[in-house]
Parts: structure tokens; sequence; C-alpha cells
């Protein structure tokens, strides 16, 4: 039975709101502002400089989706000669993370040596990982790099980008002598992207990251020439038969090394193949003889859960259609604080921002709904850790402006404020808490 076709819908989505596009020039600046950073401050401490530097991650890969939060993570890798660093890898970190902080502003918290890298937060979403490797040469005199995670360990930082791209390439449906597909080139690539945005939509789930998403995709990627629609919901298909069999995924270009063999992120893979059967069964009504243009765009929008797909969903003001006053408005404002009553820290939070755990978030609301009313407040949760609790919601009612919640979950959640008037709905608004 054929697929509805959505092929020029889901490309739409991709370069409106998937694809980056004038985003990578801030983030070129970000990685440019760092390693002049870097320069100047290991200058400042009198230490010789790096000699080389590479993107790594998902840009070097160009698999970085839009991230309305800026919540970007911009991978480098910088080289070292061998006799200009400690002999110790964490000292090596350390030292790193001293010379950025000689040149530091503007940052959420300090530059931090973590195990596999020097972090550096922005306080508007940005984040910085730089990866320290030295090189030698061995008695061939051919170069050896090593990175300084717990220990120095041989290692190539563009083994996973050469990998991805390679196969990319390889992959995706491409020109031959005896065929011309008719979906653009890299599709491989494409897919990629949305199965990450899917990831990102329900981040509630804690599903798997980038890379385990890259070597899954690769593994059971199903090209199809003309529709990347059908590569798509084919290609999930595929993923969720290869976790039905096992959900230990292994580095793309080591096989004994595993990507899993953290508890953290073989839990992630095994949400996902959890999750990816009521996914896909949303998906199927795809495929039925009655399916038509707003049914697909339903099944996609259960998937990717954008306002792209729901063109009728308001993030800020819904009017009620039992109200014949079209004067109505009702509109929300969010703001945090450490405890419940107390000060804010942060005002004016927009809708969809992320926000952290356990803090306090006072909601206003303001209309023009002239007394008496009645203010309904309802709280829809998801994820698996309000699941886990069996804590999807709340409502309660007053005559209140003003609102209190806690962030007790992961995930992705709703906040509404319904105007009750007469017994009918005549406005009502929606914050959207995206909670990490």
């Amino acid at each position: 039975m054929s697929q509805y076709d959505m092929h020029k819908e889901l490309n739409n989505f991709y370069e409106q709101h998937v694809r980056l596009k004038q985003e990578i020039n801030r983030l070129r600046e970000l990685r440019d502002t760092n390693l002049n950073r870097l320069t100047d401050g290991l200058n400042d401490l009198g230490k010789p400089n790096f000699v080389k530097n590479l993107l790594q991650g998902s840009i070097a890969m160009h698999t970085a989706n839009k991230a309305v939060n800026n919540d970007y993570d911009i991978d480098i890798a910088v080289i070292f000669e061998t006799d200009d660093l400690p002999d110790s890898p964490r000292a090596t970190r350390e030292m790193v993370a001293e010379a950025i902080k000689q040149r530091a502003s503007g940052f959420a918290q300090e530059p931090e040596a973590r195990t596999n890298a020097v972090t550096i937060w922005y306080a508007d979403g940005y984040h910085v990982d730089i990866a320290v490797y030295r090189r030698k040469e061995n008695w061939l005199g051919i170069e050896i790099l090593e990175h300084a995670g717990s220990e120095w360990a041989e290692r190539n930082p563009t083994s996973i980008t050469d990998w991805f791209i390679n196969t990319v390439s390889n992959a995706s449906p491409s020109t031959t002598l005896f065929n011309t597909p008719s979906v653009a080139p890299q599709q491989m690539r494409r897919v990629v992207r949305w199965v990450k945005a899917f990831c990102k939509a329900h981040e509630g789930w804690n599903l798997p990251g980038g890379l385990i998403i890259s070597t899954l995709v690769a593994e059971c990627y199903k090209p199809h020439p003309d529709r990347d629609d059908v590569a798509l919901y084919n290609t999930l298909a595929a993923i969720k038969t290869r976790l039905d069999m096992s959900c230990t995924v292994c580095n793309p270009v080591d096989s004994t090394k595993e990507l899993t063999k953290q508890k953290k992120f073989l839990t992630q893979v095994e949400k996902l193949q959890k999750r990816l059967p009521g996914v896909i069964n949303k998906l199927n009504s795809l495929h039925d003889d009655n399916c038509d243009y707003l049914k697909a765009r339903s099944a996609w929008n259960c998937f990717f859960e954008h306002t792209f797909w729901s063109a009728d969903i308001k993030e800020s003001v819904s009017r009620s259609s039992a109200s014949n006053d079209s004067n109505y408005y009702l509109s929300l404002k969010m703001g945090m604080a450490k405890s419940k009553d107390g000060r804010l820290i942060a005002q004016d939070v927009t809708s969809g921002k992320f926000v952290p755990k356990r803090v306090h978030l006072k909601f206003s609301a303001d209309t023009n709904v002239a007394p008496p009313y009645v203010i309904k407040w309802r709280a829809v949760n998801s994820g698996d850790e309000a699941e886990a609790q069996n804590d999807m919601g709340h409502v309660s009612t007053s005559n209140e402006l003003n609102h209190w919640e806690h962030t007790a979950y992961r995930g992705k959640h709703e906040l509404w404020c319904e105007l009750v008037k007469g017994g009918n709905v005549v406005a009502s608004a929606k914050h959207i808490v995206n909670v990490r």
C-alpha cells in the first residue's frame, strides 16, 4: 500500500526549521572567538600555542539542527606538540581551561576541565567543547595523535567525520548511467537530521544523542530515489527492527568499542526502542486508503511536535469559538525564582525556553476580560520522569491572575490559562516549558 506523499512538505519543514542557514555564521564566530581566547590566554601564561585546530561533531558532519534556544554544541579539537604539554592529560586539560579563563567574559559559569574536553557555557545557550590532543611521530615518521581524556589514548579526531561524510555520499541516491533520482543529493544526511529533530522534540523521553542516532541511521538507512518521506519512514521501521534485536551500538570506526558502554547511553537507546513502536503506529495512518492531507500532517505532527505541522496551534493567544466577542484577549508571561513567592531571578522567559529542574515559575496573565470570571490553570506534563511518577498534569482554579508551578520533571510541558465567564471559555493562552 502506498504512503501518502508528504515529500514536499517534509522538505519545506527541513528548509524552514531544521537546516542551519545564517545560524552557522554565529557558530563559526564562537569557534574563532574561543580559539583566539585560548591563544591569548596561553600567551598570558607563557605557554606554547596549539599547532592545529579542527571542527568536530555535528557541525563538522553537517548534521547540526536549528535550535530555538541556541542549544548548540560546538566541538573543537586543538592539537599541541607533545613536548609543549604536561605529562598528565588532566593537567593538560586544566592548562587549557586556565588559559581560557585568562580571557573569559560573558559565560554562564567558568570554563571547566571535564574528562573528555574543556567546556565553555554561554548564558544564552551555546556551549563549546574543546578536546585537547598531542602529536608525535613514531619510528616510521608517521604522525600519532593522542587525546587527553582520563588517560592519553591514540585517536584520530577526524575519523568519525570522515566515516560519516563517506557513508552519506556512498549510501544516498545518486545519478548513475542508468538512473537519475529526483530527490536532492545526500538524502541520508537529511534523514539523520529529521530523526535528531524527533529526539529533540521529545526530549522528556531521554532519547539518544547525535552520534548514536547517526550510527543507527547509517546502519539501517533505506534510501528512496524519489521521496524523502518514504526513506524516513522505512529507515525508522528498520531501526525499530534492529533495536528489537539489540540496543547495543558500537563505534562506527572501531567496532571493538561501544557507544552504549555507559549505562546512561544504553538507557537512552532502550528508551528509543520502547517509544518507536508507538511512533511508527501513528505514522502507519499514512498508508491508509482514506489518508488525506490533514491526516498526513497530523501524523507527522505526532512525530515532530512542531507548529509547522499544526498551524492551528497557537503559542500565545487562542480565543474560544464559544465567545462572540472577538475583542477578548489573554496573554501570559513567565518568570523564574528559586522559591515560591521569592524574588524573580529571570523575567519574561519566552515560551519554549529551556529552564532547569527544581526552580519555581511564576505565570502572570494579562487580559481585557472584565470580572467576574474564573481562571483555570492547567498543567500538562510529558516525558519519562512524569510518567514514572504518574503525574501527567493537574488543574486548579482561582480568581488570581498570578500562578506558581515547580519544575520537577525533565521534558516538554505546557501551562494553559483559561478564562471562564458565564460558563464558557472566552480566552485562553499557553506557555511551553522545556525542563532539563
